[in-house]
């Protein structure tokens, strides 16, 4: 009689142990595929930035390029970085390549704030205040400063830096901006990151496509708002040429060069970089053509 009840109870009581622990180990390893890496350990640089903490961040709410706004907008890491960057003395980092990547990174942070903090849901081009648009509204505080996002960018990197790679790097908030990198900008890496970003864009077919039926070079309008940013290198169409892996594509941009081939720039979709379903975002803004980059400020 004992050893049918061993024998009876033996598997039956295993049997309950997996059942138990098995959903334990299914769960950790689905958060470990939710959160992709650990909350990083407190190191300010000697801005008085920590860079791991907005690393972090676009790791875990950033996927594709898109952005999961509400959960960034829950994080009190998101805060405990806006507040860094408000104190931050630029002045103290040792090289121009770390105020590079601390403005870079500033600006894609405070797009972000902007999206959250206005509760845009649609596009940054359907929202106003006090008259100004989404880029020229002074709110963003930055080493002491309140500036707009336009005097980070036009003021503060482009006319600093004449670095026409950062326009691959800087993220309006809008689908057809370039990818939102899914890493932090740092100072001894940030030429390499620029590098990887440009050549991304280059490669991608949003970006740049040929269209053989109309015989048409088909490229993103940002070439064309910064085109004089990439002239002091000479000029996007041999930047292109220099990164795009496809030969067709190469040779559909020599071409271009020599005259052969028509250029022509793409509308610039405008609804928002969300993770969200854009089916309900997309409005009369969402596709609002300008002449102008990611801000409202023309080039000049």
């Amino acid at each position: 009689m004992d050893k049918e009840k061993k024998s009876y109870y033996g598997p039956f009581f295993w049997l309950a142990i997996a059942s138990f622990i098995v959903p334990i180990v299914v769960a950790n390893a689905t958060y470990q595929n939710v959160h992709p890496t650990t909350k990083p350990v407190p190191h300010l640089d000697a801005s008085g930035v920590d860079h791991a903490l907005w690393d972090y961040l676009l790791k875990s709410y950033v996927e594709n390029g898109l952005v999961d706004y509400d959960g960034m907008g829950r994080d009190y890491l998101f805060r405990t970085y806006l507040k860094q960057l408000g104190q931050a003395q630029a002045e103290k980092l040792a090289t121009k390549a770390e105020r590079l990547a601390l403005l870079c990174n500033a600006y894609n942070a405070f797009v972000i704030d902007g999206v959250i903090s206005h509760g845009i849901r649609d596009s940054v081009m359907s929202f106003q205040q006090d008259g100004k648009e989404f880029f020229d509204i002074r709110e963003h505080i930055l080493g002491n400063q309140t500036l707009s996002l336009n005097e980070i960018e036009h003021e503060m990197i482009r006319k600093e830096y004449k670095e026409p790679r950062i326009h691959v790097a800087l993220v309006c908030a809008a689908r057809s901006c370039p990818a939102l990198r899914r890493e932090a900008y740092v100072g001894p890496r940030i030429s390499a990151q620029l590098e990887d970003q440009s050549y991304e864009f280059a490669n991608n077919r949003t970006y740049v496509d040929f269209n053989s039926t109309h015989n048409q070079l088909l490229l993103s309008p940002i070439l064309q708002w910064y085109g004089e940013d990439w002239a002091t290198i000479g000029g996007y169409l041999p930047w292109l040429f220099e990164r795009i892996k496809d030969e067709e594509l190469r040779f559909s941009i020599t071409r271009a060069i020599n005259g052969e081939v028509e250029t022509v720039f793409a509308d610039y979709n405008w609804t928002l970089n969300s993770q969200a379903d854009p089916s309900s975002k997309s409005g009369p803004s969402s596709k609002k053509k300008t002449n102008f980059g990611s801000g409202s400020i023309p080039n000049g």
